[in-house]
């Protein structure tokens, strides 16, 4: 019956597809941009502004950077709200042609005459961030567990190499921990953490027969599969069908350190139908296997699914389902399990409301790496999740959200309840500020906590912008009957500098039962 279900579930937006669609989908976040899941083909084009909903709430506006055959990047002109990944993106004005006589006058005052016509011949495009940021905590407890940690940052696209339809992308991030005291032999007080994000070069052109990426990569269409050190080809068959294979090693799963000790192998099918102004349905299906040297670590199917209409219905889809066999079947004692499914379905009834629901159930899996871990010790309990979203977009510039969820792991006596809400407020008073009012919950059999906030802040011109903000939680627990209170205050503050240089920062002071104590951010980055 479980399979029925199952299969069932994975068929939903097939079924589905008879409907429209007019939206786009925030795909990726990095530090400075937004990436769109639609680009030219959907008629995108450098200069468009667009606004960010979640529900029936907008929450930002963006513009167009640069846009690719089927995805574009954004910079945030102004934002009430963190943007997430799954927020829809709305057309709210194309961008206006440029004369001549314009784009002279732009390209003359704002870059040099030479270079000018070196970008206009090769079409070489770059867009990313560069920064040098740090953070220290000061701990005021008698405790005295002060931190420091300077960074770099790099995140670089280079798209339009060699005139054509080649890129290269890195993301990289470089940290170093200083703590004042040493928590335990497994803590140092001095450490280096560098993590490489992605570092890939790639050919992407879907009118090509081939297209290839090698370096780290992690593709979008299967992004379970996860990271891969090693190649990507991709065959595109028909203009919606494309078949790929993809072989390298694992990366380590802690600190994305390079090793050769585990090699990971797959094949995919990847089938595209319809576009972003009418309806748009993706389906891929792959498998993969990761073996230390002889040993199989996993074998798996990946099933991704997701569908979008012009009235409002989004459909996203993602699902594991673990093939056992060798060691692997005599741990589980199944041949068959699946491990992880995700749905989540949103609809918008009005401009005034929408709803959403999703559903996930997950269990842990054992590898190569944990294979020795006793059966005694494994947490291989399935894990449930269900939860419901209602956003109203009300008159007078009011935005209201809510949300309510439910989880259980299949051993636990008791389900674990949260939930989410508040209400924005934007253009409040003549001097046009925003407010936004937050309260949050859980409550299971150990435990039960709220939390509180409230952030006003205003937007400036010239992309600068600040904002106050203030916040409680308390929490208890239920075995002592031992209850904490907490509350912290925060500034914050983004500067746009001369150039495309930019400052972001923050101060944060805690006080209560728990930690008191203070938090400074600073980052000083160069937009490219």
């Amino acid at each position: 019956m479980k399979r029925i279900i199952v299969f069932t579930i994975l068929l939903i937006p097939i079924f589905l597809y008879s409907q429209n669609t007019l939206q786009f989908r925030v795909k990726y976040i990095s530090a400075q941009n937004i990436y769109l899941d639609g680009g030219k083909a959907a008629g995108l084009a450098a200069g468009d502004t667009l606004i960010i909903m979640r529900g029936a709430q907008p929450i930002a506006t963006v513009k167009v950077v640069y846009a690719a055959e089927n995805s574009a990047s954004c910079q945030v002109l102004r934002s009430t709200a963190t943007i997430q990944q799954g927020d829809r993106a709305l057309l709210l004005k194309k961008s206006k042609k440029q004369t001549k006589k314009q784009v002279h006058r732009v390209r003359k005052r704002t870059v040099p005459r030479r270079k000018s016509r070196t970008e206009r011949k090769n079409g070489v495009d770059f867009s990313g961030s560069v920064s040098l940021q740090w953070y220290h905590i000061k701990d005021l407890s008698s405790t005295s567990y002060n931190f420091d940690q300077p960074g770099v940052r790099l995140n670089l696209k280079i798209r339009n190499l060699f005139n054509g339809n080649y890129r290269f992308r890195i993301k990289t991030r470089s940290r170093y921990n200083k703590r004042a005291r040493q928590f335990s032999t497994l803590v140092p007080r001095r450490e280096w953490r560098n993590r490489i994000y992605e570092l890939s070069f790639a050919f992407d052109d879907e009118k090509a027969a081939f297209n290839y990426r090698f370096g780290r990569i992690i593709s979008n269409s299967f992004s379970g599969i996860g990271y891969i050190d090693g190649f990507l080809l991709q065959h595109n068959y028909t203009p919606q069908l494309r078949l790929g294979v993809f072989a390298g090693t694992q990366p380590e799963w802690h600190y994305s350190r390079f090793q050769t000790s585990l090699q990971k192998y797959g094949a995919y099918l990847n089938f595209i139908r319809g576009d972003y102004r009418h309806s748009r349905f993706e389906s891929t299906i792959a498998a993969a296997g990761e073996y230390h040297g002889s040993v199989v670590s996993r074998e798996f199917i990946y099933f991704q699914n997701s569908f979008r209409t012009r009235n409002g219905l989004s459909i996203y889809q993602n699902a594991e389902i673990d093939l056992n066999r060798d060691w692997r079947k005599e741990k589980t004692q199944q041949d068959v399990a699946l491990t992880n499914l995700y749905v989540n379905a949103s609809y918008k009834f009005s401009r005034w409301v929408t709803v959403g629901l999703s559903y996930n159930n997950r269990k842990n899996y054992y590898t190569y790496e944990i294979r020795t871990v006793a059966d005694s010790l494994f947490d291989d309990a399935m894990r449930y999740g269900l939860r419901g979203n209602l956003y109203l977009r009300l008159p007078n510039n009011y935005h209201v959200y809510s949300n309510f969820g439910l989880r259980k792991r299949e051993t636990d006596t008791q389900y674990t309840y949260s939930f989410a809400g508040g209400v924005n407020k934007s253009n409040l008073s003549s001097l046009r500020l925003f407010l936004g009012i937050r309260a949050t919950g859980f409550s299971n059999y150990y435990s039960e906590g709220y939390n509180f906030s409230m952030r006003m802040g205003k937007y400036f011109r010239g992309g600068h912008n600040a904002y106050l903000s203030y916040g409680a939680y308390t929490y208890s627990l239920n075995a002592g009957g031992t209850r904490r209170f907490n509350n912290w205050i925060r500034l914050n503050s983004m500067i746009q500098l001369f150039g495309r240089f930019f400052l972001t920062e923050y101060y944060e002071y805690s006080w209560g039962s728990d930690y008191p104590g203070q938090r400074i951010y600073g980052e000083l980055g160069y937009r490219f």
